[in-house]
């Protein structure tokens, strides 16, 4: 595995984009968002797949180098083998029906997107060496591990984060909804307001609440989520009136 800075992984992002704003449907709109099936077809020339991947849901998305066979299940939860051909990547089919989920099923796509982006750029490096390595498996309980268990998933995660939101586009976005230049916390019950146009901005940026939040602090854009602990504020200052 080639192991990459932050400061590599935004390089590879702005490289991606830059490829993504050439295309003939992109290139002479003002640009919002970044749809990851236009990135992942049109730009990386990826096929996309639907079915689902476990009986519990965990697994949101997979991907292969190689061509591969895997057990799937259909929407009757039958199951099937699908044939992957090394440029497919396959989301869980809940996240594509369920509206509620987009956030989650743009993530996904664009997870899987990274892990073939690090495949072409460091063949080498991202080839298949084991028959456990030729599958990878995106799950729900990897995702905010600490301290980093899988390394190859952290980069895939940042890549991800830096190709669905480059800062110029989330500055943009918030600057539209009447955000400022940087917001001081993301709170529902303290700072109703903020957090109304925050929830709007990850929605029109198509991302989950948790992705944009985790992306703005980064980019210095945020200084405070509480997003899980919305009584965060109680804990601190021992209860407000």
């Amino acid at each position: 595995m080639k192991v990459l800075s932050r400061a590599n992984i935004e390089e590879i992002a702005e490289r991606i984009i830059n490829e993504y704003r050439k295309l003939p449907e992109i290139k002479d709109r003002e640009l919002y968002r970044i749809d990851p099936d236009v990135l992942l077809t049109k730009v990386l020339k990826l096929n996309i797949e639907y079915a689902h991947l476990s009986s519990n849901e965990s697994i949101l998305g997979l991907t292969s180098f190689d061509e591969v066979d895997v057990l799937v299940y259909d929407e009757t939860d039958e199951e099937y083998i699908l044939c992957l051909d090394g440029k497919t990547v396959v989301i869980e089919m809940s996240l594509q029906t369920d509206i509620s989920k987009l956030g989650r099923c743009n993530f996904t796509k664009a997870h899987e997107g990274a892990h073939q982006i690090f495949k072409m750029m460091f063949p080498k490096e991202y080839g298949v060496v084991t028959t456990s390595e030729r599958l990878h498996f995106y799950k729900t309980e990897t995702d905010n591990l600490k301290p980093i268990q899988d390394w190859d998933e952290w980069q895939a995660n940042t890549l991800a984060s830096a190709l669905l939101l480059p800062k110029y586009l989330v500055q943009k976005g918030m600057f539209l909804f009447g955000l400022g230049d940087k917001i001081s916390c993301v709170n529902r019950f303290y700072f109703q307001d903020v957090y109304k146009r925050f929830s709007m901005l990850s929605e029109y940026l198509g991302v989950s609440k948790k992705a944009l939040a985790i992306r703005m602090k980064y980019l210095g854009l945020l200084d405070r989520e509480q997003l899980d602990n919305p009584t965060a504020l109680l804990d601190v200052y021992g209860g407000i009136s």
